[in-house]
C-alpha cells in the first residue's frame, strides 16, 4: 500500500472514531508516555503568524478534579466527567498576544527558516491583527473598511475571537492525538470560568474557551455498548462549490470505490 494511502486510511479511521464520550472509567489512568506523546503531537498545531497563543493545564490530581467538579462545573454530566476522567486539559487563550511577539520573533530568527522580508513585517503584522482592546479594534476596522474597496485588507477581529480560534485548532489536534492512542475525550464548555480561573490560578490575561476531559471510556457494569457518533448535517448542507449555496458536483458523483460520498 502506498504511503499516502496508509496515511489517509489511518487518519480517516482516527477522525471518524473520535466522538464525545459521556462516561469515563475512573479506575484507568493514562500512562505518562502516552499522555506525553499526545501533548507533543498537540504542540505541532498551526497558529496565525506562528504566535501560538495557547497554554494548556493538565489536571490529574483527584483532589483538584473533585474541587473543580464541585465548585466550577455546570450540570451533572460535566461534574462527574470531571471527576472520572483520567486528565482534564484546560485550554487557555492569550488575550494579550502582543506580549508574545518578541519570543516568537526570537524563535523564528534562531530557526532561520523565514526570508528577511517576512521577519521585517512579522512584528507589525502580528500587532495589527492581534491588537488588544475595543478601541484598537474599532480603529483598525475603520482603516480596513476605508481601504478595502481599493485593495485587499486583512479581516479585523477582537483579540478574543482570534485567540480562541487558534486555541480551537490545538484542542482539535489534542482530541485526535488522544483518539490515536485509544483514548476517549469530551469537550466541555459548561463551567464557571471565574471559579475555574481562581482554582487553577490562571492569570487574567488568559481566556478559558474550553476544557477537554480525557481518559478511557467506561465499559463496566451497566455499559450497553458504544452509542456511536451524533448525527451530522448532510454533506450538501455543509459543503458548497465555488459560491455560497452552489452545489458541489463531487458530492453527487461516485468515488473510485464506487461508493457515494454521502454524510
Amino acid at each position: 500500500m502506498a504511503p499516502n494511502t496508509i496515511y489517509s486510511t489511518t487518519f480517516r479511521a482516527i477522525a471518524r472514531s473520535r466522538r464525545s464520550t459521556r462516561r469515563f472509567d475512573p479506575g484507568r489512568s493514562i500512562p505518562a508516555p502516552v499522555l506525553r506523546d499526545v501533548l507533543e503531537t498537540t504542540n505541532t498545531s498551526p497558529s496565525g503568524f506562528n504566535l501560538q497563543p495557547t497554554q494548556v493545564i493538565i489536571v490529574r490530581s483527584p483532589d483538584l478534579k473533585s474541587r473543580l467538579s464541585r465548585e466550577a462545573m455546570l450540570g451533572g454530566g460535566n461534574a462527574y466527567r470531571t471527576v472520572d476522567a483520567s486528565a482534564l486539559a484546560v485550554f487557555l487563550s492569550d488575550l494579550e498576544v502582543g506580549r508574545r511577539v518578541d519570543r516568537i520573533y526570537e524563535l523564528e530568527r534562531n530557526a532561520g527558516m523565514r526570508d528577511p522580508h517576512y521577519m521585517t513585517i512579522l512584528p507589525v503584522a502580528a500587532s495589527f491583527l492581534t491588537g488588544e482592546g475595543t478601541m484598537a479594534t474599532r480603529l483598525k476596522q475603520l482603516a480596513t473598511d476605508a481601504l478595502s474597496p481599493v485593495q485587499p485588507m486583512p479581516t479585523v477581529e477582537p483579540v478574543e475571537a482570534w485567540s480562541y480560534k487558534n486555541t480551537s485548532l490545538m484542542a482539535q489536534t489534542f482530541t485526535l492525538a488522544a483518539a490515536s492512542h485509544g483514548l476517549a475525550s469530551c469537550m466541555m464548555e459548561g463551567y464557571d470560568s471565574r471559579r475555574l480561573r481562581e482554582i487553577l490560578r490562571i492569570p487574567d490575561r488568559y481566556g478559558v474557551p474550553l476544557v477537554v476531559a480525557t481518559g478511557y471510556e467506561y465499559k463496566g457494569e451497566g455499559w450497553t455498548g458504544e452509542t456511536g457518533n451524533t448525527p451530522r448535517l448532510g454533506m450538501e448542507e455543509v459543503f458548497f462549490g465555488e459560491t455560497f449555496g452552489e452545489e458541489l458536483d463531487i458530492l453527487s458523483e461516485s468515488d473510485v470505490t464506487g461508493k457515494h460520498s454521502k454524510g
